[in-house]
């Protein structure tokens, strides 16, 4: 009696166990949904944006003196979150684009920083 009750078991899991993955298997969606863009994107970009072109205009009004350099490295800090954030929130060409842009003022403040402030 307990073999039979056995056989019959293996024998319900058999069938059951493959109809539940083939059923899964057809419930899955056929390509992953496109990510949703993350909440405050647009405001951080907006507010970076914002942020680098306050420190842009204050370095070109700066002639020389000290201030000059903390300026400039202050414009240093925003360009990196700004690509930070432009890493994070844009998708595409346009990302790469502007990730290339970021990277290469990123490096030019930097040489500039090295060569003017010590």
């Amino acid at each position: 009696m307990m073999k039979r009750f056995l056989l019959a078991f293996v024998y319900f899991v058999a069938l059951i166990v493959p109809a539940a993955f083939a059923l899964a298997l057809l419930m899955a969606p056929a390509s992953p949904a496109a990510p949703a863009e993350q909440t405050g994107c647009d405001r951080n970009l907006a507010a970076v944006a914002a942020n680098v072109a306050s420190l842009q205009a204050q370095l070109k009004a700066l002639k020389a003196g000290p201030e000059i350099c903390s300026t400039t490295r202050l414009y240093f800090l925003e360009l990196t979150k700004a690509r930070a954030v432009t890493a994070l929130c844009r998708t595409g060409a346009d990302r790469d684009r502007e990730l290339g842009r970021l990277d290469a003022d990123v490096e030019h403040i930097n040489e500039a920083i090295a060569a003017r402030c010590l």
